[in-house]
C-alpha cells in the first residue's frame, strides 16, 4: 500500500525528495530513500501496531514520531518537501495504520478479494525492488520510451507499470496451482520482455541478457508462492 502511495506522490508528481547521498544520480538516490521509508520503516511500524492490536492513541503517537523524524531530516538536508506538507504526513499516517488493521482482519477471515490483492501486492513490491537494485548495482534493465527528457524520471514511472503487469501474471500463476499454468506464465513474461526489447523500451546490453530476467521471474514467483502459502495457513 505504501508503494502505491509513493508511486503517485514521488515518482509521478515529485511532491517531495530524498537526499540520502548513497548514489550520485539524484533520482536513483531519492528512490533509495523512498525504498528505506516505504519498504522498511513505515510498513514495519504499521505491522507492529496491527499485530499488537494498538488503537488510535498509538497510531497518532507513532505518526507524530515520524513527523518529528521528517522535520529532523528536513533540517539535515536528507529530505525536502516540495508540494507535500508535514501536516499531510501527520493526517494520513493514522488512517494508513487503521487501513492495515482492517486489511489484516479481512485476511484472517479469508476474504478472497483481499487475499488475492495481498498476493498481487507482494509480487508488485518484490518485482519493483529487484529491478531497482539490478539498475543501481549492475546498470541493467533501464526502461525508456523517450517522452520525458529526464531518462531516470521516465524509468521510475515505467518500471512500476511493467512490474504491475508482471505481478498480475505472477498472481494468476500462483492462484492456479497447476505446473502447466506456471510454465505458461513464465513464457508469457519472457515474451513481454522480448517485445519490450524489440521496441527499445527495455535497454539491456543485448537480447541474450533478456534470459537473465528468467531467473528473476522464477525467484519472484517462488516468493509469491511462499507468501500465498502463509496466507492459506492463516485462513
Amino acid at each position: 500500500m505504501a508503494y502505491v502511495f509513493e508511486y503517485f506522490v514521488l515518482n509521478i508528481f515529485k511532491m517531495y525528495w530524498y537526499f540520502p547521498k548513497f548514489f550520485k544520480n539524484n533520482w536513483v538516490d531519492s528512490v533509495f530513500g523512498a525504498f528505506m521509508s516505504q519498504s522498511l520503516f513505515v510498513p514495519i511500524a504499521g505491522t507492529m501496531l496491527t499485530l499488537f492490536n494498538k488503537g488510535w492513541k498509538w497510531r497518532v503517537g507513532v505518526s507524530f514520531t515520524y513527523v518529528v523524524v521528517e522535520r529532523i531530516f528536513t533540517k539535515l538536508g536528507i529530505y525536502k518537501n516540495r508540494k507535500w506538507s508535514t501536516a499531510y504526513t501527520f493526517t494520513a499516517m493514522p488512517f494508513y495504520f487503521f487501513i492495515l488493521s482492517k486489511w489484516w482482519d479481512s485476511v484472517q477471515k479469508g476474504n478472497k478479494m483481499i487475499v488475492y490483492i495481498s498476493v498481487f501486492l507482494a509480487y508488485w513490491v518484490n518485482y519493483t525492488n529487484v529491478l531497482y537494485f539490478c539498475l543501481v548495482l549492475f546498470n541493467k534493465y533501464r526502461f525508456r520510451i523517450g517522452l520525458l527528457r529526464d531518462k531516470y524520471w521516465e524509468h521510475f514511472i515505467l518500471v512500476p507499470l511493467y512490474t504491475f503487469v508482471s505481478g498480475f501474471i505472477g498472481t494468476l500463476t500462483t492462484l492456479h496451482l497447476n505446473r502447466k499454468v506456471k510454465l505458461a506464465g513464465i513464457a508469457v513474461l519472457h515474451l513481454i520482455d522480448r517485445l519490450l526489447f524489440r521496441y527499445k523500451t527495455i535497454r539491456p546490453s543485448n537480447s541474450l541478457s533478456l534470459f537473465s530476467l528468467i531467473p528473476i521471474h522464477l525467484m519472484v514467483l517462488l516468493i509469491g508462492e511462499y507468501y500465498y502459502s502463509l496466507i492459506r495457513k492463516i485462513k
